[in-house]
């Protein structure tokens, strides 16, 4: 007997009756905050704010707080209305999709790419990126699956990321760039002293939120210049303009708004600033569209969007790097949990960002201080004294004015963020004094020597200068304290100095959340700095977003970054730290936040971390069983000792030089290769995985050399090598051949023409395995570039005695899946091949290879996989010990089923989408479908699993 289907899931935000929500849905109307998360609380009191209905959550990362997918609205607003909805919640950006039922149709809109409801000649309309007649059909469509929305697997797909979220497109970029494209014109046309630019470029920000804020009541700009109705009419006025900040100085106190007297002067004698008022206005854009402040809903713009403006203005860029505040939002959480916040509070300890910037890190915490003290006050809204309590919990430390000034704008717009603009329109001296108080225009080292921080630190948060040199006379002094007590600092990385001078800093238990360079961790020459550390505090995670590109960008450099948190006091013997790998995803690309599997957590003992320097890559690339695989190897000989052995010239090739890029005392030092000059080159191009394509050979027609070699560097026979992870190679019995740096060689005498084409035989038919040992050992690959090896890299690949590695099975099967998959899912995310959805024979080959790992140890009663089940963007693949089979129905009781057990037992494992479920002699195993999950060296690691599991359960 069939059985009615279930109403879709958005008709329950207009039904009255107590039909069951679809899981991720939670109604606005009659929401009790009782047991509920903080942050989901504050979700739901924004949604109410913007009228929504209801809020659609999908799995929090690591199984924590639910993320917010999509507001859900219903028909009570009309067109216009809810194109002004779509407009506010578009620059605010907290939620990439909104949901609209209307009758017969669903509408969809994008709140996280490029504006949808700006007409052709610049009027708001209501035009949704997808509309679905529920009167006529159900869509296969992902976007319209509560399934997909609740467990995630809506973001797995790259097309889906590609049409609904962009960050180039976003409010928060595209104002960036607005603000970015006038000040590159005030500063060409020269107009106001750049300080002054920058400063009034800031105010107008402010202003103008606390103009849509509703703050200043009608006529209020009317009393500094006749008939004016906005800012912007004031700003044009030197005269006016001075008498309004002024106001708003004696009005908000803090010295916000406060200007030197020189600066004074020069607004009242300016003629430049009608120009100014009408390019920050944008209303001179000849093409139609809607000027800066219209598009632009300011009031709903995230406070800590001002910090990226600040990045326009920064003396240094080398060393000022802007901090995406999504992933501020995940260092925060992680360093200030509810338990962390309640001693911050029970033992008066305060936050510090020892290079606050513009205070990115300090508004976070600082909004997490004010949603703790509600969580703790039955959800009342703090008044304006708490609020200032709270703040003054907050320190900040910064060697730039600029930054400091902008930190202060920043807070004190958070504290306005957390008041009614009635509270805000009635207060006097709303905004503290911070600067030279709890914010300071120092250089950290100096501060703390000069105990500018009285309070107890309990936490400590941050983004340091990423540089190898001692900019300040502090700095220096700090480098010659740690020189005395602990030797060399690497590269006399100042990254690394902020980390050790702030863990000293930090009262006994405190917290440090910091990020580094990735060289903490991956780079060979960190090891003596980053082994003190670790020796000396409790290290309890390491972030990882080596994989991620484009999270920081400096020039033409990609910056790649680790998370190091770490308590201040030493750390327990059988502390296991967390290595966690996040993975490049269309969320992140588009700034909308991490997603990470249990796959990408990985724990590792503290002496293992202190005792080896692989385990860090070996993450990157599976985990536990690859850094096994990568120890062995490393216990051979490598190819540069046999060739040292052998006597044999090995190394890179020639570097040329280039006669304009160096000075004239380097350019007398250059000589002259007639060996190389003229003579016939092997560019890398022509070094293919067949070999050497001998119709790409050139002649070279280098003329100087930094490094030239003799001409045995060039002299067959050798071997040749590619610094690529591919490893191309080829063998050359005879002859003359140049190569540039790019290319390793391996020279021999002709008495050894044997041994060489053994080296060239060895690469070739261990290929593969060298491609992954290099992947999990290089000093370059994936950090600093994305595919190329070092000349070390190739002269430390393992050469044995033997001529063979003697690879297990199952080495074979981690060999195969880290150079098939890994090494292109680190380097591409979304676009690898792991990342397609799983095939059957994938799924097989899965069950194979775990099958026959459970029985070598329960061999008595066989495991046997049975046929699996698919569900939107999650596949369940059950196993059973014996003969079974599942008798619960069709595929929707056995959902029904799981979740019950899930919600039964307490030893399955649930971490974001990923399950493994006991029941009985079955194990059930759900996943999302896509192929990184079904590998078969995930395989191993699921077995691994397993079989603890089972003995854990006495099996």
């Amino acid at each position: 007997m069939s059985t009615k289907p279930s109403p879709p899931w958005w008709d329950a935000i207009t039904t009255t009756t107590n039909t069951k929500l679809t899981d991720g849905l939670v109604l606005i109307h009659n929401y009790s905050t009782q047991g509920r998360p903080p942050e989901e609380v504050l979700m739901i009191e924004r949604a109410a704010g913007y009228g929504a209905a209801a809020v659609f959550f999908g799995m929090g990362r690591n199984d924590r707080t639910p993320t917010a997918q999509a507001f859900v609205y219903d028909d009570s607003l009309n067109d216009e209305a809810f194109a002004n909805i779509h407009k506010k919640l578009w620059s605010w950006g907290g939620v990439p999709l909104v949901y609209r039922r209307t009758r017969g149709l669903l509408q969809l809109f994008r709140c996280a790419h490029g504006h949808d409801f700006v007409g052709p000649n610049g009027e708001l309309i209501c035009r949704p990126a997808k509309t679905l007649d529920t009167a006529i059909k159900i869509s296969a469509e992902p976007w319209w699956d509560a399934e997909r929305l609740r467990n995630g697997t809506l973001w797995d797909d790259p097309q889906v990321c590609d049409e609904f979220l962009s960050s180039q497109k976003s409010a928060h970029k595209a104002l960036v760039e607005a603000v970015k494209r006038i000040s590159d014109e005030l500063n060409a046309e020269g107009i106001l002293p750049r300080h002054l630019r920058r400063k009034l470029l800031i105010l107008s920000l402010l202003i103008a939120y606390l103009e849509q804020r509703g703050v200043f009541i009608d006529g209020y700009f009317s009393r500094f210049l006749p008939n004016a109705e906005h800012f912007f009419e004031v700003l044009g006025d030197g005269t006016a303009l001075v008498r309004l900040l002024d106001d708003l100085e004696n009005r908000f106190n803090g010295h916000v708004f406060s200007l030197a007297e020189d600066d004074r002067d020069r607004l009242r004698s300016s003629r430049q600033l009608p120009r100014f008022a009408r390019l920050i206005e944008g209303r001179e854009d000849a093409n139609g569209q809607l000027s800066l402040w219209e598009l632009y809903s300011f009031r709903d713009l995230p406070v800590e969007l001002i910090s990226h403006i600040y990045q326009l203005f920064v003396k240094d860029e080398d060393s000022s790097i802007y901090t995406p505040p999504f992933l501020v939002t995940l260092v925060v959480e992680e360093a200030l949990s509810w338990d962390r916040l309640d001693r911050l509070e029970a033992t008066r300890e305060i936050i510090l960002d020892p290079a606050c910037g513009s205070g990115v890190f300090l508004v976070e915490a600082y909004k997490r201080l004010v949603l703790h003290w509600r969580s703790k006050n039955d959800w009342k809204k703090p008044n304006v004294s708490t609020l200032k309590a709270l703040l003054k919990k907050i320190y900040g430390i910064d060697l730039e004015a600029g930054a400091v000034e902008l930190a202060a704008f920043s807070l004190c717009l958070a504290l306005c963020d957390a008041l009614e603009p009635e509270e805000i329109r009635v207060q006097v001296k709303l905004f503290p004094v911070m600067i030279g108080t709890t914010l300071h225009n120092s250089c950290f080292f100096e501060a703390k020597e000069k105990r500018l921080i009285t309070p107890p630190v309990g936490i400590i948060l941050g983004n340091p200068p990423f540089v190898s040199k001692l900019s300040t006379p502090g700095a220096q002094r700090s480098y010659d304290r740690y020189l005395l007590a602990h030797g060399l600092l690497p590269d006399k990385q100042l990254a690394y100095l902020f980390l050790h001078e702030a863990m000293e800093l930090l009262c006994p238990g405190g917290l440090l959340g910091m990020l580094q360079q990735y060289n903490f961790i991956y780079n060979k020459n960190s090891l003596s700095f980053r082994k003190n550390f670790l020796e000396r505090w409790d290290v309890r995670e390491v972030l990882d977003f080596v994989s991620i590109r484009g999270l920081f960008k400096k020039g033409k450099a990609d910056t790649k970054i680790v998370v190091v948190l770490a308590e201040a006091h030493q750390a327990p013997s059988n502390r296991t730290i967390l290595h966690a790998t996040f993975r490049r995803s269309g969320r992140a690309e588009a700034a909308q936040g991490f997603d990470i599997d249990y796959y990408d957590l990985h724990w590792m003992s503290r002496q293992l971390v202190l005792s080896s320097d692989t385990v860090w890559r070996a993450n990157l690339l599976g985990g536990g069983r690859v850094h096994s695989f990568i120890e062995r190897l490393k216990k051979y000989r490598t190819l540069g000792e046999f060739a040292s052995e052998q006597n044999w010239d090995y190394g890179e090739g020639f570097i040329e030089a280039k006669p304009t890029s160096v000075s004239t005392a380097a350019l007398n030092k250059l000589r002259p290769a007639e060996h190389i000059t003229g003579r016939t080159l092997l560019p890398t191009r022509a070094l293919t995985s067949k070999g050497i394509d001998m119709n790409k050979l050139e002649i070279a027609d280098a003329q100087l050399f930094k490094s030239a070699y003799t001409p045995k560097r060039y002299q067959a026979p050798m071997v040749v090598v590619h610094q690529q992870c591919d490893l191309n190679h080829d063998y050359i019995d005879e002859g003359y051949l140049t190569y540039k740096n790019q290319i390793v060689g391996f020279c021999a005498p002709s008495s050894d023409r044997v041994a060489a084409q053994n080296v060239a035989d060895y690469l070739s038919e261990n290929k593969r395995a060298l491609q992954l040992f290099t992947a999990g050992t290089s000093v370059k690959l994936f950090t600093q570039h994305a595919t190329t090896l070092s000349a070390a890299d190739v002269v430390s690949l393992p050469y044995p005695p033997s001529l063979n590695l003697e690879l297990s099975a199952n080495e074979k099967i981690l060999v195969d899946d880290g150079v098939d998959y890994y090494r292109d899912l680190i380097r591409l995310g979304d676009n690898s091949r792991a990342l397609t959805q799983a095939n059957t024979k994938a799924l097989a080959d899965y069950a194979l290879v775990l099958e026959k790992q459970i029985r070598g140890v329960y061999n008595d009663i066989p495991l046997r996989a049975l046929p699996a089940q698919h569900w939107p963007g999650i596949i369940c693949q059950p196993f059973t010990f014996g003969d079974g089979v599942i008798d619960w129905g069709g595929v929707d009781e056995l959902k029904e089923r799981l979740e019950q057990l899930l919600q039964e037992q307490q030893r399955s494992l649930r971490v974001t989408r990923i399950c493994r479920l006991y029941s009985g002699h079955f194990i059930f195993l759900l996943k999302p479908n896509r192929l990184r999950y079904w590998l078969r060296s995930v395989a191993l690691r699921d077995s691994d699993e397993i079989l603890a599991d089972l003995r854990a359960q006495g099996l």
